[in-house]
């Protein structure tokens, strides 16, 4: 530990040690300075000790600059105050030696710098709006004369960054109210979420609520903050956790090179409104019904709708110049149907009649085909009819024959997040030119209610809760030393469950063998080609997940010089509370058509493939203290090159159970291992067979079962050359090492085990008898003897992931215009992939499990480190953010992404379980979650006409208030299709005992444009199941080839997204600073047919290939054209 202290030490002293004084001679107030900084180093290193990552930062921004004389000469000593338009409070400093000035830490908003020193003009500079974590840089050249004389100059700020390497994007609350996207609320309610597509780096994908950015890890690669806070429940769909727009002030997307004070890649950074020194605030009301909405492409109708937003805020001084409030409330209620759309089986097939299929269905007890293809009724399994009577309704849609889509109603719930009550307030209080503090607290509930899956058996109850509240205070030491100390919580609970007990079902269906009851769960039911009933899958089993985050952060900004330095450390509680029972208390009933040849005919029959049982997992009361220390410094070398360096140290340290009740497993013993005292939790009837140890016996850490590795230094570099003098073109870059935030996820993984037990049994065919059926589709009851056991494992040497990233960019101011190309790469090593351990090769030689390395289990699903991905894009951007009249953004990404860890049917820490743990090189294909081509564009404008405009400025008042104050607001996205991988399910061909997986390919796959149809998206004859001839790709009686299906990974490409939302508002003025907005926005406004990702299984004839839902083009707005109308009060 003494070796790393002093690394630290010695790390942090290096970057230091340029711009220290050679002699000890110095003003009291500069050992002052020293001490300070000399203190924040002093408590990393007690927090080394006593703490573990980091992640939080700070919502400032900052003005810089030099001074010259007309000759070019520096000017040293003159002074600069920054005064905050809305507020007045100014900040003052003094040139440098070699005339530089920096102003750190400054509220975002307007603001204007004056410059004064004997001999010249005073210098003044309006119209500067500074945006969160942004570096504004002012050059000036005084003129001669006296101090009386002011020069004013008027300008919008730099339209390119002139002095960071990082690349980000500012969305303002202009932005968030006046672009077309998302009054309505929907899906997840993503709010601010859904503006960070509208920058280049970013995707938006069908399979996950969160964005995707600048081949990051999505879930544990990004994180956002509010004011600085950190929202570490992001992981779990953290969109509650925010203010209402009404009190964002702006939403800072950092998408590559972030400086040293940020811990990962990608980072949200909002910042919330506060008070000014003038009154002002709003009151909205937005509205939406059917009425103005088009029907989905697949339905004959649209949906019943009714939804109402409402709110307001209002800010203002409590003192002037000193102390400020602002607050806001946004309710929403909404009446409404949602569209259920399902595969159910045809009519004739309840009754065994398969005669109109072109398959033969063969009768499992003789190896001969069913006369007819239709199974006799004495023969079909009462449980069975009992469930189909239950679950499955009778289609109602297309054809007789028609299999895909063929069931299709409306159902009443809601159509996302879309009631709920949330409200902020903040409060900012500027005690003295040295000391101010802001304080804020957010509340927000928001109940949901659907139907889900199964429109029979009940709807799903979800209810959402997202609280935060954060108390700075900063500290100015001197004109050249500031302090910020910060600290707040997050609080988010996310607990959803079905109106359906799940014992009452399994009592009803008279399946036997299940002693769980009481639970609001429903059984896991795979029936191809039939949906799929599987509430796990869909994250709608019962889930209750209050988690409650406490962070404190400080950070010192220190100007020595031409070097602007901060340093900053960060603590953060991690508290998570969670409740998981997974469907599979209940049982899972998998029949793919493995005895008959179709899998409706396996049901019906009762003989399941395979079947899964759990008993409940307990409570998960996880908890981590992290925290880490950073150290940067913005050297301004000379007037055109600026660097950014700077170094983080990240305590990365594993999750904890209060009470001991996780667990892993050992390679060497075959045994499970928990932490010390948690063997009082451990379930009396968990076989006993199974050998379970102690962490100090197996000689696994004692508490979390992980290593706490603490060596984890991430050095950060970058530059900003300007080229020319007259400031508007930019060549910047950066690298940098960033970590990735595993634990979390990872200890939620670790649950189970010892203290519950799942089990799987593999059902076969003797002499016509199957080893189980139903009614009793168990060899036990829910506690399994040896050999069925699955159960999970954590390389407790495991490291903590990262990703070194790095941007080339060059920009151009021209008129006003940003103009951005940047080539983006990334590289993640040590991502954690998963293997089934208990997997045999690949082998001609039936499968048994007597195969298996450890036959006392069934799968040993292991997570290591050792995947990989590579990231390149190249961007272009354009950007003009302040204008009179209009503001506008556009750009285009062209990206690949290679990993052989997929996020996509994976865990949010580690990969998908690969195919064959034997062969990881086959896992290495394009990332599901990034798009290879993406396009967007954004506007605002404002018609030229009346009051202040260029065309009827002077007309008649009555003119004026019918052509004037009309704004238009455009979005449009064009992107490439997701890609996504064929498979095929039922069969073993490797004689691994892993049933489905990829199919082998003999062709293309992907059709020629032209040829695309929802009918049928793909080529399926392009595979084949293993050991099937080309001629025949989904054959009865299969060659044993003893091997997996050679084809890859995402290897075909979805449908494309092509959309355009609009919006018109129409302003009237009501009085000198009172005005009223009607808005119409429409999502989607040509209503052009976005189609989702289609049916992959080759098995499934007559759905494979096919689409029957619809593509949301930014996760939270609809998929179909729809119409909001509202109004806004602005005073």
């Amino acid at each position: 530990m003494k070796s790393q202290v002093a690394t630290a030490f010695a790390a942090i002293l290096a970057l230091c040690s340029s711009i220290l004084p050679s002699k000890l001679r110095m003003r009291r107030v500069e050992v002052r300075h020293y001490i300070i900084v000399s203190c924040v180093l002093a408590v990393f290193v007690r927090l080394y000790i006593s703490g573990s990552a980091a992640y939080g930062q700070t919502t400032f921004g900052q003005i810089t600059g030099t001074v010259r004389d007309p000759s070019g000469a520096v000017v040293p000593g003159a002074s600069v105050s920054v005064i905050n338009e809305e507020t007045q409070i100014t900040r003052q400093t003094s040139t440098s030696a070699g005339g530089v000035f920096n102003v750190p830490n400054l509220n975002v908003g307007p603001y204007r710098v004056r410059i004064t020193v004997t001999g010249f003009t005073t210098f003044e500079r309006r119209g500067l709006i500074l945006s969160a974590n942004q570096i504004i840089n002012v050059d000036v050249t005084l003129a001669l004369g006296t101090m009386e004389t002011v020069t004013q100059v008027t300008a919008a700020s730099p339209a390119v960054a002139t002095e960071t390497s990082a690349l980000s994007d500012v969305k303002t609350n202009r932005d968030l109210q006046q672009l077309p996207l998302e009054i309505a609320r929907h899906l997840a309610d993503k709010g601010f979420y859904t503006y960070s597509f509208l920058t280049t780096g970013t995707s938006s994908v069908t399979t996950t609520s969160l964005p995707v950015i600048n081949g990051v890890r999505t879930e544990t690669g990004t994180l956002p903050t509010m004011d600085g806070i950190a929202v570490t429940a992001y992981q779990g769909g953290a969109s509650p956790v925010q203010p209402s727009f009404e009190g964002v002030q702006e939403v800072n997307v950092v998408t590559a090179t972030p400086p040293a004070e940020f811990a990962l890649a990608a980072n949200f950074t909002v910042v919330t409104k506060s008070g000014t020194n003038d009154f002002s605030g709003t009151a909205f009301y937005n509205y939406n019904g059917n009425s103005l909405n088009a029907r989905n492409f697949f339905s004959d109708s649209t949906p019943f709708r009714v939804y109402n937003n409402f709110g307001g805020s209002l800010g203002g001084p409590i003192k002037r110049n000193k102390a400020f409030f602002f607050a806001d409330y946004e309710g929403s209620r909404e009446s409404a149907r949602n569209l259920m759309i399902v595969d159910t089986p045809l009519a004739e097939w309840r009754n065994g009649n398969f005669s109109g299929l072109d398959i033969p269905i063969m009768d499992p007890a003789t190896r001969g085909q069913f006369p007819g293809n239709i199974i006799p009724a004495g023969r079909i399994s009462g449980v069975s009819k009992k469930i189909q009577d239950v679950i499955f309704p009778l289609p109602n849609f297309g054809s007789p024959a028609a299999q895909s889509g063929n069931f299709r109603q409306q159902f009443r719930g809601t159509t996302g997040f879309t009631r709920f009550n949330q409200f902020d307030a903040r409060v900012d209080y500027n005690f003295s030119q040295h000391d101010s503090i802001f304080g804020r607290v957010s509340w927000r509930r928001m109940p949901l209610d659907y139907t889900d899956l199964v429109p029979t058996i009940g709807k799903v109850t979800q209810n959402r809760y997202g609280h935060s509240a954060v108390f700075s205070w900063t500290r100015t030491f001197s004109s050249t030393l500031v302090n910020e100390f910060r600290a707040g919580m997050t609080y988010h609970r996310n607990q959803y469950y079905l109106d359906v007990v799940g014992s009452d079902l399994i009592q009803q269906f008279g399946i036997q063998g299940i002693t769980t009851t009481g639970v609001h769960d429903a059984p896991i039911l795979r029936i191809d080609p039939v949906t799929y009933v599987d509430y796990d899958d869909f994250d709608d089993s019962y889930f209750d997940n209050p988690s409650t985050t406490f962070e404190f952060t400080d950070n010192v900004s220190w100007t020595r010089g031409r070097h602007s330095l901060k340093f900053g450390f960060d603590i953060i509680r991690d508290r998570l509370n969670e409740k998981f029972i997974t469907s599979l208390v209940y049982g899972g009933y998998n029949f793919p058509g493995v005895f008959t040849g179709f899998g409706y005919a396996d049901f019906l029959l009762g003989i399941p493939e395979t079947t899964e049982l759990a008993i409940p997992t307990p409570p998960r009361y996880l908890r981590s203290v992290t925290s880490g220390l950073y150290a940067q410094d913005q050297f301004k070398l000379n007037r055109k090159l600026t660097l950014n360096y700077g170094l983080r140290w990240e305590l990365t340290a594993p999750f904890t159970h209060k009470l001991g009740a996780i667990y892993s497993f050992n390679p060497q013993t075959g045994a499970l291992v928990i932490p010390d005292e948690g063997a009082s939790q451990v379930n009396p009837f968990f076989p006993s067979n199974i050998p379970v140890m102690a962490a100090s016996q197996a000689g696994f850490p004692k508490d979390s079962l992980l290593e706490f590795r603490k060596g984890y230094f991430q050095p950060r570099f970058g530059f900003a050359y300007k080229p020319f003098d007259d400031e508007k073109t930019v060549i910047r870059g950066g690298y940098g090492i960033y970590g990735n935030l595993v634990y979390r996820s990872m200890g939620r993984n670790m649950g189970g085990g010892p203290f519950s037990g799942s089990v799987t049994y593999i059902n076969s065919v003797t002499n016509g008898v199957p080893l189980f059926s139903f009614p009793e589709p168990f060899l036990s009851s829910a506690v399994a003897p040896g050999g069925t056991q699955d159960v999970q494992g954590k390389n407790p040497h495991m490291k903590v992931p990262y990703t070194q990233q790095w941007n080339f960019t060059v920009e151009r101011d021209v008129g006003g215009v940003g103009l951005r190309v940047s080539y983006v790469g990334a590289r993640s090593v040590n991502l954690i992939y998963r293997r089934n351990l208990n997997q045999p090769p690949p082998s001609t030689t039936p499968f048994s499990s007597d195969r298996r390395p450890y036959p006392l289990y069934n799968q040993i699903i292991w997570s290591e480190n050792g995947g990989n991905e590579a990231y390149h894009g190249l961007e272009v951007a354009a950007t003009k953010k302040y204008g009179k009249n209009l503001s506008f953004g556009a750009g285009w990404t062209w990206a690949r992404d290679l990993t052989d860890t997929q996020e996509v049917g994976g865990s949010s820490f580690g990969g998908q379980v690969i195919q064959d743990q034997f062969d990881r090189s086959a896992e290495k294909a394009n990332n599901a979650l990034v798009l290879r081509h993406r396009a967007f564009a954004h506007a605002v404008y404002a018609l030229p006409f009346g009051r202040d405009q260029r065309f009827l400025s002077k007309a008649h008042a009555v003119v004026q208030g019918a052509l004037g104050g009309w704004n238009t607001g455009w979005n449009v996205n064009l992107q490439s299709g997701q890609f996504f991988t064929p498979s095929f399910s039922g069969f073993d061909p490797s004689n691994t005992g892993s049933f489905g997986g990829r199919p082998d390919r003999i062709g293309n796959g992907n059709l020629p444009a032209g040829q695309r149809t929802i009918e049928r998206w793909f080529d399926a004859s392009a595979f084949k199941i293993p050991g099937c001839p080309d001629a025949d790709p989904v054959c009865t009686d299969r060659a044993n080839v003893g091997r997996f299906g050679n084809s890859g990974l995402n290897i075909l490409e979805g449908p494309g997204i092509a959309n355009l939302d609009f919006s018109l508002m129409k302003y009237f003025n009501l009085h000198e600073k009172t005005r009223l907005q009607f808005r119409l926005i429409m999502v989607n406004a040509f209503n052009h047919p976005n189609f989702a990702v289609p049916r992959s299984n080759i098995r499934s004839l007559g759905t494979v290939g096919t689409i029957s839902s619809m593509a949301r083009v930014l996760n939270g707005l609809p998929a179909t054209r729809e119409i909001d109308i509202g109004m806004r009060l602005e005073f």
